[in-house]
């Protein structure tokens, strides 16, 4: 088996244009998930997967792995497809290069989600907390009680009609065979996938399962400027939720 993760890294961001290559600490926000990846066990082959010239200079720079995939894609995905079309790989992880907290121990478990349980498409999962839910830029998922995704959306669901504490919220971060990454890349964008912003639906509208496995580890995804205040506050060790 043989696995590559992906790291796909645009420098245009609608929210924080050049967010990837933001400096925290001293080390651009790239090298931060790709040193975050480096510790996966099972992973056989890492690169970020980029646009920019910015971007592929930067990575090259820390010593990265780095290519030049350019095109109009309508998602991470559809980047990490392109890049995958002439490459042997069984499973392949699409790790977003805006969650700087990633480690390769969660990289391994979100792996063996997947391929444990056969599945064709896995991601990951943790809990919501109150201050998150109404916020636009956190995913929120409903699940099954076997663990699979049944929506995702940026509004709150479900709606709290009664009393409902149990909200989950989704991290950015997929594994997929290489026959269903190959099967959605040739899919157009579907209408609640360009509704939401979020390309996972068009997995779900399009009848895939999704598989979701549970991280209580902290992970601070970097959507907005804002983010990087929680994110300094964590790592300089002070009480911020994840």
């Amino acid at each position: 088996m043989k696995v590559a993760v992906l790291i796909p890294a645009r420098f245009s961001s609608s929210r924080f244009e050049g967010k990837v290559i933001y400096p925290i600490k001293g080390k651009p926000m790239v090298q931060w998930v790709y040193e975050g990846v480096e510790g996966s066990k099972l992973k056989d082959f890492v690169a970020v997967l980029t646009d920019d010239d910015r971007v592929f200079d930067t990575v090259k720079s820390f010593g990265g792995n780095v290519f030049m995939v350019k095109g109009d894609f309508a998602s991470g995905s559809d980047r990490v497809a392109k890049f995958c079309e002439d490459r042997e790989f069984d499973y392949i992880v699409n790790m977003q290069a805006d969650e700087p907290l990633i480690d390769g121990e969660t990289i391994d478990l979100l792996i063996g989600c997947a391929v444990d349980t056969n599945e064709h498409i896995a991601t990951l999962v943790s809990k919501c907390d109150e201050h998150d839910v109404n916020d636009t830029n956190i995913v929120k998922v409903v699940l099954s009680n076997e663990g699979y995704a049944m929506y995702f959306s940026r509004s709150r669901i479900p709606y709290n009609r009664n009393v409902f504490k149990d909200y989950t919220k989704h991290v950015g971060i997929y594994v997929y065979s290489k026959d269903a990454l190959t099967e959605l890349s040739k899919m157009e964008p579907s209408t609640l996938e360009k509704a939401e912003g979020l390309e996972q639906l068009r997995a779900l509208q399009n009848g895939f399962k999704i598989k979701t496995c549970y991280t209580d580890k902290t992970l601070i995804g970097v959507d907005t400027e804002k983010d990087i205040e929680r994110l300094i506050s964590y790592l300089e060790g002070k009480n911020v939720k994840g």
